[in-house]
């Protein structure tokens, strides 16, 4: 009885950790997200568009961003920070948690950070379309700003990523689009 209770024990524990993630319906909406999990960095010049920011072209921007797994593959977090070119100076920093949101099926996100000295929240949706991805975001400030506007990624290659910020409305005032930015895989 007791190699019996034994292999069928084994055969459940062994059943469980290969069963794959058919029972893991965040891990398969956010799987494409894969992809970007890492480190990746690029040079650029200031965007300006949010409060807090330096004007458009106004500084030399040294761009991070980190994308991993949290808690068993549930969700996905992006960090990100941007210094001036001395490799110092913070211009602006941030993180946003990607979930599945249970209910309507769709990947959302809530964020939080700084540009200068503002401090912003903001939440959203992401369309993942294979090396495509789609960000939907609105956001406010702690001064009472609002903004939307879409962030667009498209990985290039395995080690190259192009980001986009276009769409922007603040304070019902269309913006113009941001110069695109290209980070390589750190």
């Amino acid at each position: 009885m007791k190699n019996y209770t034994t292999g069928v024990l084994s055969f459940i524990i062994l059943g469980v950790l290969f069963a794959g993630n058919a029972d893991k319906p965040a891990y398969n909406a956010l799987k494409g997200f894969e992809p970007l999990i890492g480190e990746w960095v690029g040079e650029s010049e200031s965007i300006g568009i949010f409060e807090g920011l330096p004007d458009e072209g106004l500084k030399k921007t040294i761009n991070f961003s980190t994308y991993r797994w949290l808690l068993d593959k549930t969700s996905v977090q992006r960090e990100w920070k941007t210094l001036e070119a001395d490799g110092k100076t913070v211009i602006n920093i941030g993180t946003t948690i990607y979930t599945l949101d249970p209910v309507t099926k769709n990947i959302v996100s809530t964020s939080f950070g700084y540009d200068g000295p503002i401090y912003w929240t903001g939440y959203g949706r992401a369309y993942i379309n294979e090396k495509n991805y789609i960000f939907n975001i609105e956001e406010v400030t702690i001064n009472g700003t609002y903004t939307e506007y879409t962030i667009q990624l498209n990985l290039d290659s395995k080690n190259r990523l192009k980001w986009e910020l276009k769409d922007v409305t603040q304070n019902q005032k269309q913006l113009p689009d941001a110069p695109k930015r290209i980070l390589e895989r750190k």
